[in-house]
């Protein structure tokens, strides 16, 4: 085992976390076409991304509970099959009931994922270079938002907008397969298993003695996720309306993600040596806030501003997903991951809808622009405010 099965259990996890993030992020490049071969409204298509994190408030700390006691394989291998259904249910659909049903399926499974792979990785690197490991595994959605908002558009250009989403099944598909045969598993004995129903409830119930500073990393998450579901969701019409093509508009919002793809694993270096992740929290927020303020204000190069808007949000999940682990016991770190993905589905339900909203009421986004700073700000004063609270066992349990 050791150092090498570690690294090689972060590849296994980061699959998957691909498989997530194109279905998470698969709908923002071809929104434009789904509107006008749907007939959508903008409150319909946020709808649409709102859609798939519901299941995720509903199912994300359950989900992490039966992690915890049954281990990554089995919740891995169902909560995929049920993500490539979803797919092809939204890929196949013929109405705006059926790929909402469609979403809400994908949301299930492929959020389920979203809360097993930092969980396996917190047990893999408990001993060393979680900070390096969560900075890695999360460059796995701007991989997988990049390759999405540079392709998806094109494909459904010269095709049909299904055919990306049909792909997005198939590559899950293979992820289910590959699982079934050669998923890493916890490196603890395989005696951390079955509970039952009573060992579930128990769990449960334990919640409400969670660390309350668990609960202010996951609402810094859940504002964070808000304006980052927003942002990947509308910029590219945004960019459409400016008059700019639909590639390259796909390209200037895909600048969010390659910041983060760069300068993620560089931030969980940082945090692995400096700790302080919450002046890393507070200073990401602060910039991105400024910069988002000046997208429909300015006539800044658009180049430019995605690419410093896409840095300064790197400097946000590496230190949310070191702290989780920090704060909990290791036999709740399931649990807590699952707050945090309750939080982040929160915030990209009401983020989307927020902004669409707003769209649809002024016909511009300047409205939008100004809602993702504000959730920026309040990230940058939780994390402030999180710093006055004091590590180790206190921490631990509660405010």
């Amino acid at each position: 085992m050791g150092n090498r099965s570690r690294w090689r259990a972060l590849v296994y996890v980061y699959v998957s976390m691909i498989a997530f993030a194109v279905i998470f992020q698969g709908i923002p490049p071809i929104l434009g076409f789904i509107i006008s071969s749907m007939e959508l409204t903008h409150t319909q298509a946020g709808a649409l991304m709102s859609f798939f994190a519901i299941p995720g408030i509903l199912i994300a700390i359950p989900g992490g509970i039966l992690t915890d006691l049954y281990g990554p394989k089995r919740i891995a291998i169902a909560a995929l099959a049920i993500a490539v259904a979803g797919s092809l249910l939204v890929g196949l659909g013929g109405s705006f009931p059926v790929l909402l049903t469609g979403r809400f399926l994908s949301g299930v499974g492929a959020i389920t994922v979203g809360v097993i792979s930092p969980l396996t990785i917190s047990r893999w690197f408990a001993s060393g270079d979680l900070g390096r490991a969560m900075g890695i595994l999360n460059t796995a959605v701007p991989v997988a938002s990049i390759l999405a908002l540079n392709s998806f558009g094109r494909l459904a250009a010269v095709s049909s907008w299904r055919l990306p989403v049909l792909l997005t099944a198939a590559y899950s598909l293979v992820i289910l397969v590959l699982f079934f045969f050669r998923h890493p598993g916890l490196p603890e004995a395989e005696g951390q298993k079955i509970q039952g129903k009573e060992d579930f409830k128990t769990r449960l119930s334990s919640l409400r003695g969670t660390g309350g500073a668990v609960w202010l990393v996951c609402l810094i998450w859940l504002l964070h996720s808000a304006l980052t579901v927003s942002y990947l969701t509308f910029t590219g019409d945004y960019y459409s309306l400016a008059g700019y093509d639909v590639s390259y508009a796909g390209f200037l919002t895909s600048l969010y993600m390659i910041g983060s793809l760069l300068f993620c694993p560089l931030v969980g270096y940082w945090v692995d040596k400096a700790g302080r992740e919450e002046y890393f929290l507070a200073g990401g927020s602060i910039a991105v806030a400024l910069l988002l303020l000046l997208v429909p204000r300015t006539g800044l190069n658009p180049l430019l501003l995605g690419s410093l808007i896409g840095i300064a949000a790197a400097f946000i999940p590496a230190p949310v997903f070191s702290l989780v682990p920090r704060f909990l016991p290791p036999g709740q770190v399931g649990m807590g991951f699952g707050i945090l993905s309750t939080c982040l589905n929160i915030g990209a339900l009401v983020g989307p809808l927020l902004v669409g909203f707003t769209y649809d009421q002024t016909q511009n986004y300047l409205m939008g622009f100004t809602l993702m700073a504000i959730c920026a700000v309040a990230a940058a004063l939780i994390a402030l405010w999180l710093r006055l609270i004091p590590r180790g066992e206190s921490s631990r349990q509660g405010l």
